[in-house]
């Protein structure tokens, strides 16, 4: 076979097995779509958690409202007990007045009565004695029973005069206590109406923020289903290409000499010695996997230095993808960063951008 047709036929060979071990697009798609599903799972959860937070605040604002209302209304009956009160005092001081106005009215009458009775008892014959001097002893003794009966009834008068004055001012006074009474339970009505109303505003932002909780969790939940779904599928993806690329290079499909190892030694606790890498692929090494070559992540298929996942260690490690050799995991992690972002130091930007890269 010529040269040429023999470079070409390698070169096909090559791409075949490259067609393999690159992972298709919808792979791809899926680990798009998996971070894009955790950063927005972390929002949703991010504001459930200050939904919560202000659900518990109007919670504890509600039931001081409630307690408030409560003891509002406990007064309110209060006020409207003593306004009762003092109403029936009103009308007892009113008719205890009406009475000693009557009575002062029948006394006088009594009084009128008894004056005229005296003057004019025993006819024209008795008028004689007026002007009659033997009948001097008589006359005297008359005027005295109409003075005694004067004073005596001039001093019942002034008593009942002083007990209606007193009834008066009883009523008066009851009428004062009154209007106070129905302007203190006025007030505390009042009251109690704004406490009802901050009670109903409160009640109804409590209900909002549940209805916004449980949709917040509806929606955290799917978010949580749909993550572990991607996960699953991304898994089985690459458990495929990786029996794939078992199966094409049992068949010699394509032959690759096995790349030159890089030598980087452990150092303490097993770690890898990163003294080689730049400042920038230290920095990512370090927050990646602390320079750990074992270094696992239990929620996707991530491993060691660079937290690469399982489709991109088949890439660029083949066959030898679950190795924790540090030289050939550095390699992949620089094959990686150079292939997805050209430089460690685009590669630091993205990840100090967005936590990951």
């Amino acid at each position: 076979m010529p040269v040429r047709a023999r470079t070409s036929a390698l070169l096909i060979a090559l791409l075949a097995a490259a067609s393999l071990l690159v992972p298709p697009a919808t792979a791809a798609d899926k680990r798009t779509d998996l971070s894009q599903t955790q950063r927005e799972l972390g929002r949703v959860e991010a504001v459930l958690r200050n939904a919560r937070a202000d659900s518990a605040a109007v919670a504890s604002a509600l039931a001081t409202a409630d307690q408030a209302a409560a003891a509002a209304r406990d007064r309110l009956d209060l006020a409207r007990e003593r306004l009762h009160a003092a109403r029936q005092r009103s009308i007892q001081a009113a008719r205890f007045a009406a009475r000693v106005a009557a009575e002062l009215e029948d006394l006088r009458a009594v009084l009128d009565e008894r004056a005229r009775g005296a003057y004019i008892r025993g006819g024209s014959g008795d008028l004689a004695l007026l002007v009659d001097p033997n009948h001097l002893p008589e006359l005297l003794d008359r005027a005295t029973t109409l003075d005694y009966i004067a004073e005596s009834g001039n001093n019942t008068v002034s008593r009942l005069r002083g007990v209606q004055r007193q009834s008066e001012e009883l009523h008066q006074r009851a009428l004062e206590v009154e209007r106070a009474q129905k302007a203190a339970s006025d007030a505390v009505a009042r009251e109690v109406a704004d406490l009802e109303q901050v009670q109903a505003v409160r009640a109804r932002a409590k209900r909002a923020l549940d209805g916004r909780i449980a949709r917040l969790a509806g929606q955290a939940q799917v978010l949580r289903s749909r993550s572990a779904e991607l996960r699953r599928l991304i898994r089985q993806e690459e458990a495929e290409r990786a029996r794939q690329a078992a199966a094409q290079r049992a068949g010699g499909a394509a032959r690759q000499s096995p790349a030159r190892e890089q030598p980087v030694g452990r150092g303490p606790g097993g770690r890898c010695d990163l003294s080689g890498t730049s400042a920038t692929e230290h920095w990512i090494i370090t927050r990646e996997s602390g320079g750990d070559p074992t270094a696992d992540n239990p929620t996707s298929t991530a491993f060691g230095l660079g937290q690469l996942l399982l489709g991109n260690r088949i890439l660029y490690l083949g066959a030898d993808y679950a190795t924790i050799d540090c030289g050939k995991q550095l390699m992949a992690f620089r094959a990686y960063v150079r292939d997805r972002y050209g430089t460690a130091e685009a590669a630091q930007a993205f990840w100090q951008r967005h936590g990951w890269y």
